[in-house]
């Protein structure tokens, strides 16, 4: 009998398209994640401050604080894992190189395949503590 852990992970959305944050809300929603939203990085950040998650997923082109510093931040503090969406791959690979556990997902994408790469992430992520 494999082990049956009955906390759904939790999953920050970051995204400041209602449209887009909508469809990969439910998209995460329909796969058995609990979805927690941000519209900004300052929100996001506040977020993680008082919640743990297991992941976060965030558009790279988000207000008053960037994909990137999220991921910086959440890099030397939370050290979860981070899937950034992004539409201009070539000038933000520089700077992503130092960091592990972010995953890039170039846009344009199907939404479907969202929840796939996360449990995907997740799994390769759960390293025993």
């Amino acid at each position: 009998m494999h082990q049956h852990k009955n906390t759904k992970p939790y999953i920050l959305l970051v995204e400041d398209d209602v449209k887009l944050r909508n469809l990969i809300q439910t998209a995460l929603l329909d796969a058995d994640f609990q979805v927690i939203c941000a519209t900004d990085g300052l929100e996001a950040s506040t977020k993680l401050k008082n919640q743990k998650f297991s992941m976060v997923v965030t558009d790279l082109n988000i207000p008053k604080k960037d994909g990137i510093k999220l991921a910086n931040e959440i890099a030397s503090s939370a050290n979860i894992p981070v899937l950034l969406i992004t539409g201009e791959l070539e000038n933000f690979e520089i700077r992503l190189k130092a960091l592990d556990g972010v995953m890039l997902l170039p846009k344009p994408f199907k939404v479907e395949i969202i929840p796939a790469l996360v449990a995907k992430i997740l799994k390769t992520n759960t390293k025993a503590a």
